[in-house]
């Protein structure tokens, strides 16, 4: 298993971890403070959703680049790719873990959309983010929620945005990806756009699907890395899409979960 930089007494990992958490509800309060009256100021002007999008990315390049690494929740190990553009507008799909794994992606990802599930929407808060920060909700098991969501969605692509959604619907509970839903793949095929794998990785499990992993022993360092862009072929179904961007994923991850506790997780259940 790969060695972390220093290892630390789990009392003071865990003491760090909670001023992690508190900070982060902490920031959330002070962000709300600042742009509910504002968007509340500029209630009839246009300029009012560029706003919020902008002030919500800076909050979160602060939260997930500079506060949470600074109390050493974590460490960022690698940033790849990520100035690569792909295409005016592109469909970027990312492996799924942890509930940081969002919030890392959407402060690297710049005029990006985000496919969330309706369920979340009972909270105000993301019903906030529904009006004003192009989140798109969707319950996968409901048609016309499925069809309003890839309507939406084709708007948000022909208005030369990008949109992230995680194809696995759920976090993974071992090195093996979920089987991907077909929602972004139809998406692609349909609106002629790439799909653009990303890689959200840590060496630990960390708010993931797992045991012990709200509070790690381990101090966490994450990997971000874009891969190349995949188009459909001509004829392409989205099952077989799917299925082509989930061997380039699964490839990517095996070799960064060489030597780590994922490699052990994985081997608990049946290989790709």
């Amino acid at each position: 298993m790969k060695k972390n930089n220093r290892p630390v007494p789990y009392w003071l990992s865990a003491l760090l971890t909670a001023s992690g958490y508190l900070s982060y509800f902490l920031s959330i309060a002070g962000f709300l403070g600042i742009i509910v009256p504002c968007m509340i100021f500029l209630g009839p002007f246009p300029v009012k959703r560029r706003f919020a999008q902008f002030t919500f990315r800076r909050y979160l390049f602060f939260l997930t680049r500079q506060l949470l690494p600074m109390l050493q929740v974590y460490s960022i190990a690698e940033i790849s790719g990520f100035s690569t553009t792909a295409a005016p507008s592109a469909l970027y799909v990312a492996n799924h873990r942890g509930r940081l794994d969002a919030l890392l992606l959407l402060a690297l990802l710049s005029n990006t959309a985000v496919l969330i599930k309706s369920k979340y929407c009972r909270f105000p808060l993301y019903r906030a983010f529904v009006k004003y920060l192009d989140f798109v909700a969707v319950d996968s098991a409901t048609p016309n929620s499925l069809g309003a969501a890839r309507g939406r969605c084709k708007g948000l692509l022909a208005d030369r945005k990008n949109i992230l959604v995680f194809p696995e619907g759920a976090r993974a509970t071992s090195g093996n990806l979920l089987p991907f839903k077909e929602f972004a793949f139809r998406l692609a095929c349909e609106s002629r756009v790439p799909i653009v794998p990303v890689i959200v990785h840590s060496d630990f499990p960390f708010m993931a699907n797992l045991p012990g992993s709200i509070f790690p022993k381990n101090k966490i360092r994450y990997t971000l890395r874009r891969l190349e862009a995949l188009y459909p072929c001509d004829g392409e179904r989205p099952s077989d899409f799917a299925a082509r961007v989930r061997r380039r994923m699964s490839e990517e991850l095996k070799t960064l979960d060489r030597d780590t506790v994922w490699e052990w997780q994985g081997k608990r259940f049946v290989h790709d």
